[in-house]
């Protein structure tokens, strides 16, 4: 185990989720044929095409690529989280706004940053579809998504799509093994990877998993690290012990996230190539985004997981 010298926490610090978001290609965690792939979009600034980033999972990426594409080439940006601002109105005032203002650089565009596009309405998502159409010469669009199928096709199309895959693990542990010297703590390269292990492949909770320890003072060793929430690997021994009413009685109590659950319980199987759990948990998914309640479908999936 590497120990290096303690830092006593200082609450006023920044949350090392933004502390230490990249800021540079070379700093950015992800599939390197992808980077420079993005590297060769942005070279003329006057043709950046319009991108959708997507993956199944939170925390992968995909706002750090986005402000880092925005960070090099400097140019006008309006930020915008699409769940938040997510109807017809906040389209027509504030992105049309921004569309028709020209750039402060004539030699580039403009950037309208949408992150979780997958939360706008199809109404807001036609208006946009008009937009990117229009406004084409002077305004290029990033657009998030966790959950494509929500995003119109229209919209799609008319990006260059880029899907996050899993990170490789080994550039995972170098980036949080880099913030765990920044910040003096004490780890070790088992208790990094068995971190990683347990909340991959999103890279933001690995992250928040190292400042919890941070805060608490423990080192980065094995027995200290658990999932961001432990109630998803609770709920995984308890399918094991085949305990029902238990796990009934944390989901029905809204203790936990059941989408969120169910992609956890994927990772899981997937990992232990146990192919019952795979298929049940990939049918839940296919329900959910096609409307169906992810509490129903999840709970009533559970008496099938445990048989």
């Amino acid at each position: 185990m590497q120990t290096v010298n303690k830092m006593e926490f200082n609450p006023l610090d920044r949350v090392f989720t933004e502390k230490y978001r990249p800021k540079t290609f070379d700093t950015l965690v992800m599939d390197a044929d992808k980077k420079e792939l993005i590297k060769r979009y942005i070279q003329n600034p006057k043709a950046v095409p319009h991108m959708l980033f997507y993956s199944r999972t939170p925390g992968t990426g995909k706002t750090s690529l986005a402000k880092v594409i925005i960070r090099a080439l400097g140019c006008d940006y309006l930020s915008v989280n699409s769940s938040d601002d997510r109807g017809i109105d906040a389209v027509r005032e504030k992105i049309k706004q921004f569309c028709i203002t020209r750039s402060t650089k004539e030699e580039m565009k403009r950037c309208i940053f949408l992150d979780e596009a997958d939360g706008m309405t199809p109404q807001s998502q036609e208006a946009l579809r008009n937009m990117m159409e229009t406004y084409e010469s002077n305004v290029f669009f990033i657009l998030t998504a966790n959950n494509i199928n929500k995003v119109k096709e229209a919209l799609q199309s008319r990006c260059e799509k880029i899907t996050f895959a899993y990170p490789d693990k080994k550039a995972v542990a170098d980036y949080l093994e880099h913030i765990c010297q920044k910040e003096n703590m004490d780890y070790s390269i088992d208790g990094l990877m068995k971190l990683i292990d347990l909340n991959y492949p999103s890279i933001r909770d690995c992250v928040l998993v190292l400042q919890d320890l941070y805060v608490a003072g423990k080192p980065v060793v094995p027995d200290n690290v658990r999932p961001l929430n432990p109630a998803y690997e609770d709920i995984w021994i308890l399918i094991k012990k085949k305990e029902y009413s238990v796990i009934k009685k944390t989901i029905m109590e809204g203790l936990l996230e059941p989408r969120d659950l169910n992609m956890y319980l994927w990772e899981k199987a997937l990992d232990e190539d146990n192919f019952k759990m795979i298929q049940i948990t990939c049918k839940n998914e296919k329900d959910i985004a096609d409307g169906a309640n992810p509490t129903v479908i999840v709970m009533s999936s559970i008496p099938e997981m445990i048989k």
